[in-house]
């Protein structure tokens, strides 16, 4: 009897000590599963990074982790109506470090008019971008105080015939406001944009002010109203046409030259650089033109950038290359110039390209297609960003 007392016993102790091995063993497996799931994931995350939206491609770090190892602002368009659109959030506030209020500057624009009688404003659709900005951390440019774009002016602008006094006294009045309301918290403003090129009138292009005021004076005082209006603001030239030696430039050069010595507070020029793929820009001739402004004393802002590539032939390949070879060049160009504080691009995706608006077919400007698939142009950003 003792006998068979004592074989339960070590039968009993036999059992109990298998279910712990056998508890240890499920359980030395469970964290071996843990630890090379963790594994996973951190090789995941460092070579191919997948954001919160389920946006593939990307690479970490950030854009605009990269450009601050340069000392530069990498920016991109606020959208208002993008701004819900979770992957256009996404790229915008992850990405991207300065905010583009382009458009709703403009007195009228299709969605609202800023300037909707001669005595009222409407601060609705910029209050929005500039407050979305602002909760996001990021800096704005803002586009842009006067544009002699017919299109973009209120007819009762347009048709209050008004004489040249009275033409200076509203642009007086509108940069007051709307630079005194917004004064501490845009970083830059382009006061006067395009008034070179309409003056040479390029693709037969007009400017309006200078039209029915007579004369370029609006320019000058533009600059100083502004800078009374807002005195932190960095204050652009901006126009196209003008990132090369070109009639453009070389007449922004020399207006800026003289109103430098006139005292006329004017920051930098805006290189808006709308390239066309066909005509592909001189890496080396841009970083000497940028240099030349810079010489003057004004920085130079890459302002509205994208590659056009509506007028190129040629397979998808050859077409996403070239337009990714741009891309490098012109932000290396800032990058090596010294002399270029900020780079935006005028889109994140081909769907909402201004192209698309005025009739170009196949431009696929910008650096995520239709879907917010990564284009080869998303990474050449990267790589030129990435280098020293």
């Amino acid at each position: 009897m003792k006998l068979l007392l004592r074989a339960k016993k070590r039968l009993r102790t036999f059992f109990a000590k298998g279910i712990r091995l056998k508890t240890l063993f499920i359980l030395g497996v469970g964290v071996a599963l843990i630890c090379l799931g963790v594994g996973v994931i951190l090789i995941n995350s460092i070579f191919f990074y997948r954001s919160p939206v389920h946006l593939t491609g990307l690479r970490q770090p950030p854009l605009k982790a990269l450009a601050a190892n340069h000392n530069i602002e990498i920016g991109n368009f606020a959208i208002p109506s993008r701004l819900n659109e979770a992957p256009y959030d996404y790229l915008l506030t992850s990405q991207f470090n300065l905010a583009l209020v382009d458009n709703q500057p403009n007195w009228h624009f299709t969605d609202a008019d800023l300037r909707p009688t001669p005595t009222t404003f409407n601060f609705s659709r910029i209050d929005e971008v500039v407050n979305y900005a602002t909760a996001h951390h990021m800096a704005i440019q803002a586009h842009h105080f006067i544009w002699g774009d017919e299109k973009w002016l209120p007819d009762w602008l347009k048709n209050g015939g008004y004489n040249k006094q009275q033409l200076l006294e509203l642009i007086h009045n509108h940069i007051s406001v709307v630079g005194g309301r917004y004064s501490g918290r845009v970083e830059e403003w382009s006061v006067v944009n395009e008034a070179f090129s309409r003056a040479q009138h390029l693709y037969s292009l007009h400017d309006w002010w200078a039209d029915h005021i007579g004369d370029q004076s609006y320019i000058d005082k533009s600059f100083i109203w502004a800078r009374q209006a807002d005195s932190h603001a960095k204050l652009l030239l901006n126009d196209f046409n003008d990132e090369i030696y070109s009639g453009t430039s070389n007449t922004m050069y020399d207006y800026i030259k003289s109103a430098k010595r006139r005292g006329v507070p004017i920051d930098g020029i805006g290189m808006q650089m709308h390239i066309d793929a066909s005509k592909r820009p001189n890496k080396n001739e841009v970083i000497s033109n940028m240099q030349r402004f810079g010489d003057l004393g004004v920085s130079v802002y890459v302002t509205e950038f994208d590659v056009n590539m509506g007028s190129v032939s040629g397979s998808s390949d050859y077409k996403d290359r070239l337009q990714a070879t741009i891309y490098h060049d012109m932000i290396r160009a800032c990058i090596e110039s010294k002399v270029c504080p900020s780079f935006s691009i005028l889109g994140i995706t081909d769907k909402e390209t201004w192209y698309n608006y005025i009739g170009t077919k196949n431009a696929n400007p910008l650096p995520f297609d239709k879907n917010y698939i990564t284009k080869p142009a998303y990474y050449a950003i990267y790589e030129a960003l990435a280098q020293q």
